[in-house]
């Protein structure tokens, strides 16, 4: 097992994950993107407070961020292509909704609520 620890990577990906640049990042933490680069690079270690921004940013705990906590798995095994990506779009989705939580559905649920009925019936 390789427990190595890189922040740089694991903040990289989450930016990634949530198709958000160096300089979107930056406006949200309040720091220059130069900044968020050298994060990615293992140049510059964030600060406690800016640890807390990115986790609360990310919907993730400090843990996580410090690569201390590994993320839940789930087995795809056995699943088809299109429910394994039916799964990772519904994580995506609770994961928008965890910070701007409404009672009306959005297109996008209505959309998804759609093909997993469709999965269910075949």
């Amino acid at each position: 097992m390789n427990d190595t620890y890189d922040f740089g990577v694991i903040l990289k990906e989450l930016r990634k994950e949530r198709g958000m640049t160096q300089e979107q990042l930056a406006v949200k933490i309040d720091r220059e993107s130069s900044v968020i680069s050298r994060y990615e690079k293992n140049l510059q270690a964030p600060t406690f407070e800016t640890v807390r921004a990115l986790a609360s940013i990310f919907n993730v705990s400090m843990d996580y961020l410090s690569g201390m906590e590994k993320p839940a798995s789930i087995s795809l095994y056995g699943l088809s292509s299109e429910q394994i990506q039916l799964i990772k779009d519904l994580a995506e989705i609770f994961r928008k909704n965890n910070s701007t939580f409404t009672k009306k559905l959005t297109p996008e649920q209505y959309q998804l609520i759609g093909r997993i009925m469709a999965q269910l019936t075949l």
